[in-house]
């Protein structure tokens, strides 16, 4: 886990894409579309400020997905399928 600012830094530094998906209904996610590249680091401190809980996927791999908990400031690795959060790993 770490803080949602350290999180977008490390994503920043390493010029990441990324999708972003955000809370639905009924445990549910939908996937955001991204436009504009030439802002996407603003575009994901906005989403962040309006949404509570957002997904990303680094990479579009299935394997380094993040939750980012804005209530609480938090990153954590997650287990994203199918639309779902599955588990939520250390």
């Amino acid at each position: 886990m770490k803080s949602i600012a350290e999180f977008i830094a490390q994503i920043e530094s390493n010029n990441s894409n990324y999708n972003i998906w955000v809370y639905a209904q009924q445990g549910c996610y939908k996937q955001l579309k991204n436009t504009n590249k030439s802002n996407r680091f603003s575009y994901l401190k906005r989403m962040i400020e309006s949404h509570m809980q957002i997904i990303i996927e680094l990479d579009n791999n299935k394997l380094k997905q993040f939750l980012l908990l804005s209530e609480i400031n938090v990153a954590t690795h997650i287990v994203f399928k199918n639309s779902k959060v599955t588990a939520i790993t250390a």
